[in-house]
């Protein structure tokens, strides 16, 4: 493996991020015709919605990786490596087989003189690295949207919409049944639909474009329910019922009231590709659940003082993880490091955390997306809370350790971008809190 040949290949695949996004299909179906169009060879499971994507990917990928079914998860954006977004039984791409295939899609795309960007590359090069490496399923995340993201060129026999609120609006409007469309335009002619969307308006909308499709549609707390029998900071133990099927005491490593509703989409979808002839028992659905990891998801990575990482950066996600944290935590203070973009509802997000945080550390992420930290100070000034501004993530997490105290909450949250940058910290000084839980692996 020559790593200056994948870093350059790397480095031609992050220039393509200057071409912005572009919502359509025609590029992408065009390259992937080209290479005799992989993404529709393969049985697929295809996951939209607003929050709980990649959580319900993860969910889905364990159970069928336990059942014993060679599994292509594709999921982004990623934390430390690009190479996290698209995987097999959780064995992320290698460096050498990525660099090869984007050397074969870039020729193809040079040839074909047609402009492609980031998301849409790196869509080709997972639907053709999966079909290369013959897996017997994937599981596919929408990049945003639906109707025109990459990832709907894919043949989904099973389509998930996890949720349905504000997000992304300069692409996809302020309108929710607006948005609640453009996520139903995932589903499939003839289909299998699953759906956790408890705003009966924005339901129909789904429920409309299901019949236009004659696809199946199951809802979540209708027509199979999930139903909590405990929930602490380590785990979620459940119940789940769908028709005369019950599976009691089900365990899930993952913490929030959220992750039970995905893990309900992720099991309901395992029992129907059941049904159709995989073989997935009990005993797979229990080990999948139970050994399910997705990180930057109110993971807990340090105690004393307890260090909660979480990817939240909408209005609903950071609603429900200010919930969690109450619910789930006991702490004296919270500190919060934060980093937002700017095309996120920054002054609803600066409203909920400044009723959980007693003082603010500041960073810029992702520049020049990211939101100056100065004008997120100015806007902690209006709920009259206390905020630094600091020149980099290090630094920030380097002022929130002088003062947390062990009985303290440090919530680092806002952007997966921040959250990467804090896990490549604490990778780096593995001792820079009281250690807790291993960070990261490259497996």
């Amino acid at each position: 493996m020559n790593e200056s040949n994948y870093q350059e290949a790397l480095n031609y695949l992050y220039s393509l991020t200057q071409s912005g996004i572009k919502l359509g299909l025609k590029n992408t179906a065009r390259i992937l015709q080209h290479f005799g169009d992989p993404q529709l060879k393969t049985t697929t499971i295809h996951i939209g919605g607003t929050n709980g994507k990649g959580s319900t990917a993860a969910i889905t990928e364990s159970i069928l990786k336990a059942s014993g079914y060679k599994v292509g998860l594709y999921t982004s954006p990623h934390l430390l490596d690009f190479r996290e977004r698209i995987q097999i039984n959780r064995r992320m791409i290698e460096k050498q087989q990525t660099t090869d295939l984007i050397l074969r899609i870039k020729l193809a795309v040079e040839s074909l003189k047609i402009p492609i960007t980031f998301f849409e590359f790196g869509t080709v090069l997972a639907f053709l690295y999966f079909r290369e490496q013959n897996t017997d399923i994937n599981i596919i995340e929408v990049g945003l949207g639906g109707r025109l993201d990459a990832t709907n060129l894919c043949k989904a026999q099973i389509s998930i919409i996890t949720s349905i609120s504000l997000d992304h609006t300069q692409y996809l409007g302020e309108d929710l049944k607006q948005i609640a469309f453009e996520k139903a335009s995932i589903i499939k002619e003839s289909g299998i639909v699953f759906a956790h969307i408890p705003e009966e308006e924005l339901f129909q909308v789904v429920k409309n474009s299901a019949r236009k499709c004659s696809a199946d549609l199951y809802r979540s707390g209708v027509d199979f329910q999930v139903t909590p029998e405990a929930e602490n900071e380590e785990k979620n133990i459940f119940s789940y019922k769908w028709g005369s099927r019950v599976l009691n005491n089900l365990i899930l490593p993952l913490t929030g009231h959220f992750q039970r509703s995905n893990a309900g989409l992720a099991l309901s979808a395992c029992l129907k590709l059941n049904e159709r002839g995989l073989n997935i028992e009990e005993k797979h659905i229990r080990q999948g659940l139970e050994t399910v990891s997705w990180e930057g998801r109110l993971e807990t990575v340090f105690s004393h003082p307890t260090v909660v990482l979480d990817c939240a950066h909408n209005e609903a996600s950071v609603r429900n993880m200010t919930l969690e944290l109450r619910k789930n935590f006991k702490f004296s203070r919270c500190f919060i490091v934060l980093g937002l973009m700017q095309d996120k509802k920054i002054d609803e997000v600066i409203k909920i955390l400044s009723q959980l945080g007693d003082q603010f550390f500041l960073v810029s992420v992702n520049p020049p997306r990211g939101e100056a930290p100065e004008k997120l100070a100015e806007k902690l000034k209006v709920h009259n809370k206390p905020s630094q501004v600091f020149g980099t993530v290090f630094d920030a997490l380097q002022a929130v350790k002088q003062i947390a105290n062990q009985d303290d909450l440090v919530c680092i949250t806002g952007s997966i971008f921040l959250v990467g940058a804090a896990k490549k910290c604490f990778n780096d000084e593995n001792t820079f809190f009281s250690s807790r839980n291993t960070l990261h692996s490259d497996e």
